[in-house]
C-alpha cells in the first residue's frame, strides 16, 4: 500500500536501509513515512522545534532517547518533544513502515500508547 510515493533514501549505514516519503504537507504540519529494512538504524536526529508523533503501521522498532529507550509495535504510538535526541532501529528481521510527524506544542515526557 505504500509503493506509490515517492521513496528517498536517507540511511547512513546502507543508503537504502532507511528510506522516507513525504505523504501530507499541511500548513505547519508534514505527514511522512519512514520505511527501515530489516536491521537498520536511522541514526541520531534531533527534534530541534518540532515534536515528533509517530505511529507504528508495520513491524516493531526500538527508540532510543538520551534517559531511555524502549519498544514500539504495530499500532502503537508515541511522541518525542521538541530539542530532544533520539533514533529508532529496526532489531528485528521485517521490515518496519513508522508514520510521522506532528508539528506543533505537547506537554509531559515521551510515551508509548498501546
Amino acid at each position: 500500500p505504500y509503493g506509490d510515493h515517492r521513496w528517498v533514501n536517507i540511511g547512513k549505514d546502507r543508503a537504502d536501509a532507511v528510506q522516507y516519503a513525504r505523504a501530507l504537507r499541511p500548513p505547519y504540519h508534514l505527514v511522512s513515512f519512514l520505511r527501515m529494512k530489516e536491521h537498520s538504524t536511522k541514526g541520531m536526529s534531533c527534534t530541534d522545534k518540532n515534536t515528533m508523533v509517530f505511529v507504528v503501521m508495520e513491524g516493531e522498532i526500538r527508540v532510543v532517547l538520551p534517559d531511555t529507550q524502549f519498544s514500539a509495535k504495530k499500532e502503537d504510538s508515541f511522541y518525542i518533544l521538541p530539542k530532544i535526541q533520539y533514533n529508532l532501529i529496526n532489531e528485528k528481521g521485517e521490515l518496519s513502515i513508522i508514520q510521522s510527524q506532528y508539528d506543533g506544542p505537547l506537554s509531559a515526557s515521551p510515551i508509548v500508547d498501546r
